[in-house]
């Protein structure tokens, strides 16, 4: 597969990305070469297409995420399996929403269309899992989130500046106290 260039080429590949049975993230990485003249008239059917996309995106993950779920019978791996696999799903779309030839102000957009779903998920699994008595299915929710987790700062910039030590006037005064 080569990187599109041309409006036709692009809308090609977007419709193949709403076809059951493609390799998703081997035409995203396709997309994600491609090269496109961003004038009005391209600009709003690429940015449409894309839209559609989406959609259709989200609610094929969502369904196969509910299959998941529902074969999971409450084993606690095969929800952190389902939870993953529709991460990655959702990972896919993010990259969709980063493509190079889309100005900033759209990929904010469409990276909040997904952001919002993928929250709304987030709250509605949290939410049906309040009627496990356990509290098993809530904390396994919670602590294996569909929210993709950002990255995080590294070890050297968490280290705290080196305190003064305390004054004779003031021995009192309470610290806090580090163990490594």
């Amino acid at each position: 597969m080569n990187p599109p260039n041309y409006y036709s080429e692009w809308t090609k590949l977007f419709h193949q990305l709403k076809e059951l049975g493609q390799e998703d993230e081997k035409i995203i990485s396709v997309l994600e070469k491609g090269r496109l003249e961003w004038t009005s008239g391209v600009a709003d059917k690429i940015v449409k297409c894309t839209y559609d996309v989406i959609e259709f995106k989200l609610k094929y993950t969502t369904r196969l995420f509910q299959q998941e779920l529902d074969h999971s019978r409450g084993e606690e791996a095969a929800i952190i399996s389902a939870i993953i696999n529709a991460r990655y799903r959702f990972d896919l779309l993010y990259r969709l929403c980063r493509l190079s030839i889309f100005p900033e102000d759209v990929k904010e957009s469409l990276i909040q269309v997904v952001s919002k779903y993928v929250g709304d998920s987030q709250e509605a699994l949290l939410e049906s899992a309040k009627h496990d008595r356990t509290g098993q299915l809530a904390y396994t929710i919670r602590h294996n989130s569909l929210i993709q987790q950002q990255t995080q700062a590294p070890a050297a910039a968490a280290r705290e500046p080196v305190e003064p030590k305390e004054s004779a006037s003031d021995p009192f005064k309470s610290r806090r106290r580090v163990l490594f």
